[in-house]
């Protein structure tokens, strides 16, 4: 396995002179071991509260002192996620006080130190902004919310040179027991350092007494940091290794639609199908963003399927509502470019579900219907397993869980898709017969 204990360990180091302090950070129990290690790629797994990301930061921040001109990056899937998250500790308990303000440039996202180092911040929804930068240390945090095309792109932009050694050092909750990081640290590749609620001296009997009001999966995952699969599971037909294939371009032939789940405030999610000769159908794209208004989402959709032979376009039946019908102009340009319609997706949630449940449907016989492009849909293939039944209402999906949200926005959108594929719309609304295929 990569990776040494230098003789040298790294310590806690006092902040500049021209600067106001803080308590000085001193790392306790599996956090010590993260500091001590220098192999490329380290991954701090471990339940909810273990101090894994203060540890981190405190790491990153502890390195560009030592090293003037190094350059680091504090990364995530989305960085809207961030301002709230990551960038809130390292602000207001990793930087010496006041100094964030000061050494923050936002035109160009990054943290300047008055010794020249550099510590960037970015979302890997824009890549461009990492993609041929230099570092020396990269912490990302949630690391699970990533795909390994992500993770191979983030290694990529170690070579900066700086420091002794370069590093992707990253932090999560434990997912699924099958997940892709987990399967890469157990083969090897990235060392696994686990967390425990002993490495955190500030968590109090309040916080401890929530977590052991989980229950399930949850708790299992949360409370006592292990990597099991979501109790309840509702897609019991779901198999990695059955239905991720490798991402390709669908022939031009092939009949290609989308079906959208509306989001704002929450992600909203867009998938792209194309259904081959032998009726199988593949999910070869997502959008999976926040923030974007239903005429930028308009546009984002139309821009991806440029020079495609999408035949529909399924939206979310809360897309028509008033508020888009007032933008029906400006939306209706977008969506029927080229003669493609949006049409109302079916909101029939039961008989949606058992319809993806069928097409997921698979033995030893036959193949599923549904093919998943994962390169291209990382959380459509993230979350359909984390899907699991309600308690009221065994035919139906939980909206929560433990007073979670559930994050079904993929899960829904491919309900979308395939319901329309099953009972397409009427000829009369999409002017074109390829989607039907003869049903």
């Amino acid at each position: 396995m990569a990776g040494s204990i230098p003789t040298a360990p790294l310590r806690p180091v006092n902040v500049t002179a021209t600067a106001p302090s803080r308590p000085i950070y001193s790392p306790r129990g599996r956090i010590r071991d993260v500091w001590a290690y220098r192999g490329r790629e380290v991954l701090v797994a471990g339940p909810a509260g273990t101090g894994k990301s203060r540890g981190c930061l405190e790491k990153l921040d502890n390195l560009a002192r030592r090293h003037p001109r190094m350059r680091g990056l504090i990364a995530r899937k989305l960085r809207t996620t961030l301002t709230q998250s990551a960038l809130v500790t390292f602000d207001e308990k990793v930087l010496p006080a006041g100094c964030a303000e000061a050494w923050f440039h936002h035109g160009d996202q990054e943290y300047r130190y008055p010794n020249g180092s550099v510590i960037a911040v970015a979302g890997l929804d824009d890549p461009e902004k990492v993609k041929s930068t230099e570092f020396d240390l990269i912490y990302v945090q949630e690391a699970t919310e990533l795909t390994e095309q992500d993770w191979a792109m983030l290694l990529r932009g170690l070579r900066n040179g700086v420091m002794p050694y370069q590093q992707l050092i990253a932090d999560c909750n434990p997912a699924s027991p099958d997940h892709w990081l987990k399967r890469r640290c157990d083969a090897g590749q990235c060392h696994m350092i686990e967390s425990r609620h002993e490495d955190n001296p500030t968590l109090t009997p309040e916080y401890i007494a929530g977590l052991d009001s989980l229950s399930g999966y949850m708790y299992q995952r949360l409370r006592l940091g292990l990597w099991v699969a979501a109790e309840g599971m509702y897609f019991t037909e779901w198999h990695p290794d059955i239905h991720i294939v490798d991402a390709f371009d669908p022939p031009a032939e092939w009949p290609r639609w989308t079906a959208t789940d509306y989001g704002f405030a929450d992600p909203w999610c867009t998938l792209w199908f194309a259904r081959a000769p032998d009726d199988s159908i593949y999910v070869y794209r997502e959008l999976y963003a926040r923030g974007y208004r239903d005429e930028e989402q308009a546009y984002l959709i139309a821009d991806r399927s440029e020079g495609e032979r999408v035949v529909l376009h399924v939206g979310d039946p809360s897309m028509f509502n008033q508020r888009t019908e007032q933008q029906k102009p400006s939306i209706a340009r977008v969506y029927h470019a080229n003669g493609v319609p949006l049409v109302r997706g079916t909101n029939a949630r039961i008989a949606g579900w058992q319809c993806v449940r069928r097409a997921l449907a698979w033995d030893e016989s036959s193949d599923p219907r549904l093919r998943v492009m994962q390169a291209r849909c990382p959380n459509l293939v993230r979350t359909i397993p984390e899907q699991v039944h309600d308690p009221l209402d065994p035919e139906d999906l939980a909206d929560k869980v433990n007073g979670q949200k559930t994050e079904d926005h993929a899960v829904d959108a491919l309900r979308y898709g395939l319901m329309a594929e099953v009972s397409p719309p009427s000829v009369s609304e999409r002017g074109d017969y390829a989607f039907a295929k003869g049903r």
